[in-house]
């Protein structure tokens, strides 16, 4: 393209994936011809299983702190804190105000202190708080630890997000973000199990529920401490690979990326993307994904107990609809590959939901419920994967992958805040609106990821008609151009 000539004078490199070359999004490595590709394949799956496993760790871990509150009311938490009516439901959502309001500036305070720091800090400081609910005393106490929670999480998700897309290429980031959000069904396939063991603990001074919270977060928190010594911010700071992976690492992250990644947050084109509508309409899939994922963290085991099973057999069940929903989250790696494109594989993954739902409205058959619960978990976890990494596919640079990361787990933290009133005690045992707002959310995930798709090919059909002259910018300004570069070209 004629526009590359004015990138090399501008510019040390033009990146790969500003190429409107789709093919990247079809195989797993696309490497430079004088790269060795099954060295960058081997230093890949080293980061596989270092940075990502601890990652996907600590999302297990998450996962559990989160599910642990509606597992705590199966083991008595709401009779022995004298809640009533509306009372959980109140503590399930007051986190997500600090949740959300923390987001942007944790993912910011990340790009400056360091992912290795920030992140271990937040995992430990989480974990503490999980193990201060175990004494807990009344409805206040539950509602302050909830609040510092929300603040403490808030940056654990978008934080992980950016840490993905500083050590993969574009056309690696969607299988890697399914991988990280597997990890929110894997830990409701053990939570369950794990707090039913934990419950049947004996103790005059505490609970079963307050040894779930107790014993949970004390291990998050040492998770934390781990977490400190074995991250890195960048892939020349590992000491897991030798200097060849990291030169191989950092060669491809290049081509990738301007400056790899390490280019700091431009505040000026944070407010430009703060404007742009795609990011929302693709952060807005993780909104309805989290309606069923939710339900199956915080209200499965609920529902699966006011179907007829004691506490310890409903808490153990919860880890159906869990398994299928890891299922869910591994097999979306390969959705885009499959279908196509991201939007399609979206389509897919909200059919499974909305048919759930009807399911669930039109039938109290405990089998036919339990299975519709495990098919919900299937498709909302798909789409729990599939948001995130199509969003932070088509970042395009550090500026707004700070901001879309931030913004697809502000919108996943909305869908939270919705879900914990949607299943309501006066509502059992059918929950029919709960259920309801599950189908609303699985049509209005066909809608967004349409909108989605609309504007992604309007805007690469007005790229290849009308591209940016940039022949006479400076180098930092061919840099912070991101998305708006006349080579960038969104994956669709």
């Amino acid at each position: 393209m004629n526009d590359e000539k004015h990138v090399a004078g501008a510019a040390t490199q033009t990146p790969d994936f500003y190429s409107s070359d789709e093919s990247n999004t079809n195989k797993e490595f696309d490497v430079p011809e004088d790269v060795d590709g099954k060295k960058l394949k081997w230093a890949y799956r080293k980061v596989d299983a270092t940075l990502l496993f601890i990652l996907f760790l600590s999302n297990v871990l998450n996962s559990m702190d989160r599910a642990n509150l509606g597992l705590s009311k199966v083991a008595g938490l709401e009779k022995d804190l004298g809640l009533k009516g509306s009372d959980f439901n109140v503590i399930a959502s007051i986190m997500y105000p600090t949740y959300l309001v923390c987001m942007l500036p944790s993912n910011l305070a990340l790009r400056k202190f360091g992912a290795r720091f920030w992140l271990s800090l937040i995992t430990v400081v989480w974990g503490l708080i999980n193990m201060c609910m175990a004494f807990a005393k009344n409805r206040t106490d539950m509602i302050l630890c909830r609040l510092f929670l929300g603040a403490a999480e808030s940056g654990a998700a978008p934080g992980a997000l950016m840490l993905i897309s500083l050590w993969y290429p574009r056309h690696m980031v969607t299988s890697r973000v399914a991988l990280f959000y597997s990890a929110f069904a894997a830990g409701a396939i053990i939570g369950g199990p794990i707090a039913a063991g934990i419950g049947k603990m004996t103790n005059p001074r505490f609970n079963g529920w307050e040894w779930i919270f107790f014993i949970e977060g004390l291990v998050t928190a040492g998770f934390g401490l781990l977490m400190y010594v074995f991250l890195a911010d960048y892939p020349n700071k590992s000491w897991t690979m030798n200097n060849k992976e990291k030169a191989l690492i950092g060669q491809n992250m290049a081509l990738d990326q301007i400056d790899g990644g390490h280019r700091p947050v431009s505040y000026k084109r944070l407010l430009q993307h703060a404007c742009d509508p795609l990011i929302y309409s693709q952060a807005l899939i993780l909104f309805t994904a989290n309606f069923g994922v939710n339900t199956i963290l915080t209200f499965s085991a609920i529902i699966v107990k006011n179907l007829g099973y004691d506490a310890g057999a409903s808490q153990a069940l919860q880890a159906a609809p869990g398994i299928c929903g890891f299922i869910g989250c591994i097999l979306s790696r390969y959705y885009p590959r499959f279908f196509g494109n991201h939007y399609r594989s979206s389509l897919f993954c909200s059919a499974w939901v909305a048919v759930a739902s009807i399911i669930l409205l039109s039938t109290r058959n405990s089998g036919a419920n339990i299975f519709a619960l495990c098919i919900l978990s299937f498709g909302s976890f798909g789409n729990v994967s599939m948001g995130p990494g199509w969003l932070m596919s088509n970042v395009g640079g550090p500026t707004r992958g700070a901001l879309g990361g931030a913004m697809n787990v502000i919108c996943g933290g909305l869908g939270g805040l919705c879900t914990s009133y949607i299943y309501r005690n006066k509502d059992a045992p059918n929950y029919m609106f709960g259920h309801g707002m599950n189908l609303f959310a699985a049509l209005l995930a066909f809608i967004t990821a349409t909108i989605s798709y609309v504007i992604i090919v309007r805007r690469n059909k007005f790229r290849e008609a009308h591209p940016i002259d940039i022949s006479n910018m400076s180098e930092d300004e061919v840099k912070d151009l991101e998305t708006d570069h006349p080579n960038f070209r969104f994956v669709e």
